[in-house]
């Protein structure tokens, strides 16, 4: 199928160069460019090729597969510097649902299914969510939105979650890894820019939409989607309106099996040690252990608006608004156990030093009920002037601003109802277990040795189940991005340059509530007088009949079958109105409270108050003059494409926070595993840092002939470190006996900086057929890392040893210089008018940094997110069918320093995600020119998701979140 379309020029993005050959190769090719009259050049591309012509106006474009292919192919050869495109296959129509999984298809570009910590816990909905590009994760890729920056209050960094985007309304994503001085600072790893449709376009009315179901396996239910676009033009094609509104739900069940922490010690520190097992050698143990099924919903909600006038030749006014509401819940049912070093017998220890086997005495059993959910907000408007007051100038005046709300309204990001049994209060312990965690190994689940109120597993989820803790919290956070742009371009025959300013305000307040500040979080902790605990009460024992099944419960891993067969699944909110409804212990005597808990006195129901070193303030304000140039001319009669740029990049940070220094730590008399802290007065801290950074950069592109291009790049970019890292201040994380920990941030940190290089060669054998393969260099400087430190609280005793409170203290420093290096290689193929063809890449990188795990040093240092990785599509598209299947791998790789649960003594121990392939499959039969209808389904090999730390045997967490159907239909008109 074919449509008359109007071929749009294609967006430039410039390359690379270093800072001071760069400079010195700047002024050297500007003198040439100067010099040498501008080359013409005479060949035009052979339509057979693969080329097209960019001087003509008007073209037909080819829609689905095979047209999309042709435009993605047609952009990344005629771009300036290093670009790749993934384009609409028609109006309203994404190659893929999912924004982040088509992007995967391009060299250099892997994704990161679904990671959350939305309760907590790190899991995993299977959704693609996030790219990593050439091994530099989330935080080191810049998205923009039509060339402007988009608030994310949600993020912990600076990465973006694409899952928030509506596929339907995406014309084109171009992927820039060699920067443009006219679009942005540019990123370490890429600058994504998102390009919507307008409505001036195209000419008249157009409309298009698409319905359909989705299905996950053991989900709850379907879940419908759906999303419509309608534009039109008015007054001879001079005012124009896009109107585009979308909804979509996704439903989840995943299986997780979780250790949250692989803490670090030496072996003597343990109870006692098997026979054979040496001491005071390193040693990891599991600290706190779990069982989940998580029942996730998610709800997004977008629309938009563009509004186009043209009053006359030289003027076009755009104005839009981009709305994006996302709510997310989740009941997160699980079973799980708390380790203490000094508790734990009879350990063992493999050759790596981690335990894989042990027994700790009395021991209580936790089941959580859990609910957890987000409610994110995104809105974008903006106004754009372009004004073209003669043939050869053209001036674009941009302004736009961006917030993001979490929680806007104070909704929970967390209720954790966490009931058991098991105590030693009253002298004598009851219902507890002498529990250990075996059947650590690559490959395996490690499981309990033994489970039920002392080891009566028929009582396991219900006869003796008390009230214990009731954790709390709400995030709110608020992101706003201010921004503006002025740019005048000159152009002349095969000459243009760019000059203008950026300016953009960056700020973000950041606050968390909870009950952990107030301890109201304690208040019926204990278990009950079934387990002869004087605090926490009984609960009624018929809550507590439906549990979930443990059967194959992670597929691909051993120890399936030593699991505890069945896992209660409680209702916290029936808790939580059954404690509250036990009224007021400060005004009557309630059997099972826990007198003297809370600050302020708790008065029967569970509040939330702002823990002060959450909340944070800061603004980061950037000024970008900038200027670059695009000219040809030829080299021994080939032509040769130069485009050189440079942007000044001047930076001022403020940031500030409240302060606040624990005074008192005492063991809770309801959970004798945990400290309930005391405080000083709070005080507000601030901070201040400047920067300033010229980046230049130069790309030269060589027309060997009319099929093969060679490149050249060299750039310097940088990545601005979190704001959230930036804060002044620090604050308590953990409060358990033997594991208190503190994180605070560094308002002085600087950023990321790296010299790139790139050389590459381009191939195109054939029309919609091409061969690649590009070779790049990266020095990264001020790399961001998390530093891990044993300090003390001076003056403040732990009652549980009689000395100076000790805890592990994590901040931000920068550090050290890194090198990244990485080939890519790539080809697309279209099997002549057969239909058939298909598109591979692999991408392998390397670094001077890798990390060693023998090395014990607290300030470990690697570069994280390297993995190999590997893409195929198979596809079919003639006769109005279309069918695709895609094949996707990526190795193992280092994700990031930290845990779950700290408390290491050789510093932020790590995370590893495991490799995964990965199988989608796709198809389509268009009915008529109008109506298509269509099935997907993802990951048909029932691929799971599973991290480790230090060594492949201490996993992290395992997560299968199964496969999912959708079968729907476009309409368009």
């Amino acid at each position: 199928m074919v449509s008359f379309q109007r071929k749009k020029g294609v967006s430039k993005s410039p390359t690379a160069n270093f800072r001071t050959a760069v400079l010195a190769g700047v002024s050297l090719v500007t003198i040439a460019g100067l010099a040498t009259p501008a080359f013409a050049q005479t060949t035009q591309p052979n339509p057979d090729k693969g080329g097209t012509n960019s001087d003509t106006m008007e073209d037909i474009i080819v829609t689905g597969i095979i047209g999309s292919l042709q435009r993605n192919l047609d952009i990344k050869r005629e771009a300036d510097g290093i670009v790749d495109a993934i384009s609409a296959e028609d109006i309203g129509k994404f190659p893929d649902s999912n924004v982040a999984a088509s992007m995967q298809r391009i060299p250099g570009v892997s994704i990161s299914r679904g990671t959350s910590s939305m309760g907590g816990v790190p899991t995993s909905t299977g959704d693609a969510t996030a790219i990593t590009v050439r091994g530099f994760g989330p935080s080191f890729n810049e998205t923009l939105f039509d060339g402007r920056v988009s608030a994310s209050a949600a993020s912990s960094g600076r990465g973006f979650d694409f899952s928030s985007v509506s596929s339907d309304f995406i014309g084109q994503i171009d992927v820039l890894k060699s920067p443009d001085a006219s679009l942005s600072a540019g990123a370490i790893g890429a600058t994504v820019n998102i390009k919507f449709p307008k409505p001036l376009e195209h000419s008249g009315f157009r409309a298009a939409g698409s319905v359909s179901g989705s299905y996950a396996s053991d989900a709850d239910g379907a879940s419908p989607n759906g999303a419509i676009l309608v534009s039109d033009t008015f007054a001879h094609d001079t005012f124009g309106i896009l109107l585009a509104a979308g909804f979509n739900e996704t439903q989840t069940l995943g299986n997780h099996v979780n250790s949250q922490g692989w803490i670090g010690t030496t072996s003597d520190k343990f109870g006692s040690l098997a026979s054979g097992t040496p001491s005071g050698v390193p040693a990891w143990f599991i600290q706190d252990y779990g069982l989940y099924q998580e029942h996730s919903d998610t709800i997004r909600k977008s629309g938009r608006l563009a509004l186009q006038w043209q009053p006359s030749d030289q003027i076009e006014i755009t104005l839009n608004d981009d709305f994006q509401r996302e709510d997310a819940h989740q009941n997160q049912y699980g079973y799980s156990i708390w380790f203490n070093s000094g508790a734990l017998q009879n350990v063992k220890l493999n050759s790596n030093g981690s335990v894989v086997d042990f027994v700790q005495p009395n021991t209580p059993t936790d089941f959580q009920a859990q609910y957890n959910s987000q409610v994110l907000e995104n809105n974008l408007y903006g106004l754009n002037i372009k004004w073209t007051p003669t043939n050869n100038w053209k001036i674009t005046v941009d302004a736009a601003r961006s917030e993001s709300w979490q929680n806007p309204d104070g909704q929970l990001t967390s209720l954790d109802a966490d009931v058991g049994y098991g105590s030693c209060a009253s002298g004598t312990c009851i219902n507890t277990n002498n529990v250990g965690i075996t059947g650590v190994a690559a490959g395996a689940l490690p499981y309990p040795t033994v489970y039920g109120p002392n080891g009566d597993t028929s009582h396991f989820t219900n006869g003796f189940i008390g009230s214990h803790v009731f954790p709390m919290s709400s995030t709110r956070n608020y992101n706003v991005i201010d921004q503006g742009k002025a740019e005048a371009e000159w152009k002349s025959g095969d000459t243009t340059i760019r000059f203008g300013m950026q300016y953009i305000d960056n700020k973000e307040d950041l606050a968390s509530y909870d009950s952990f500040t107030n301890s109201d979080w304690q208040a019926y902790s204990g278990y009950g007088p079934a387990s002869g605990s004087p605090t926490g009460v009984a609960l009624p024992q018929d809550w507590f009949t439906k549990t979930f099944s443990t059967s194959n419960f992670i597929p691909g891993f051993a120890n399936n079958g030593n699991l505890p067969p069945q896992i209660l699944m409680a209702n916290p909110g029936q808790i939580l109105n059954y404690l509250q409804g036990l009224g007021n212990p400060q005004t009557k005597n309630i059997p099972g409270f826990n007198y003297g808990c809370c600050t302020p006195p708790f008065d029967g129901t569970y509040r939330l108050i702002l823990s002060p070193g959450s909340k944070r303030n800061i603004e980061e304000e950037t000024y970008a003059p900038y200027i670059s140039t695009t000219f040809k001319t030829q080299v021994a009669n080939m032509p040769l494409k130069v485009n050189l740029g440079v942007r000044e990049e001047i930076t001022h940070v403020i940031s500030s926070g409240l302060g606040q220094t624990p005074t008192a730590f005492t063991v809770t008399p309801g959970d004798k595993t945990a400290f309930t802290v005391a405080y000083g007065p709070v005080s507000t801290v601030e901070g201040t840092n400047n920067y300033q950074y010229m980046l230049p950069n130069l790309d030269l592109t060589l027309g060997v002939t009319d099929d093969l291009q060679v490149r050249f790049n060299a750039s310097r970019t940088l990545t601005r470190p979190p704001l959230n890292n930036m804060t002044p201040v620090y604050s308590i994380t953990t409060q358990r006996v033997g594991t208190v920990s503190a994180s605070g941030g560094n308002p002085n940190l600087m950023p990321y900086l790296s010299d790139n290089l790139d050389i590459g060669a381009e191939y195109y054998y054939q029309r919609n057929s091409y061969v690649a393969l590009d070779g790049f260099m990266k020095s990264v400087s001020n790399f961001v890392i998390g530093g891990t430190s044993q300090k003390t609280f001076a003056g403040v005793i732990d009652p549980t040893t009689g000395k100076d409170m000790q805890y592990s203290y994590s901040t931000y420093v920068n550090g050290p210089t890194a090198e990244v290096y990485g080939l890519e290689m790539s080809i697309q193929h279209v099997f002549d008018d057969t239909g058939f063809g298909f598109q591979a890449n692999a991408t392998v990188v390397g670094t001077n940094k890798p990390y060693d795990p023998l090395n014990l040093a607290v300030s470990n240092f690697a570069v994280t997110g390297l993995a190999n990785s590997a893409n195929f599509v198979g596809f079919y598209d003639k006769y109005g069918f279309q069918a695709r299947i895609a094949v996707n791998w990526r190795d193992e790789y280092l994700d990031h320093f930290g845990q779950a649960q700290g408390g290491s003594i050789y510093g932020s121990e790590p995370t590893f995600v495991d490799p995964a392939w990965e199988v989608d499959f796709s198809t389509s039969y268009d009915i008529n020119e109008y109506v298509s209808v269509y099935f997907e389904a993802l990951n048909l090999t029932n691929e799971t998701y599973s991290t480790h730390g230090r060594y492949q045997e201490q996993l992290l967490d395992a997560v299968a979140y199964g496969q999912r159907y959708t079968i729907g239909a476009h309409f368009k008109y």
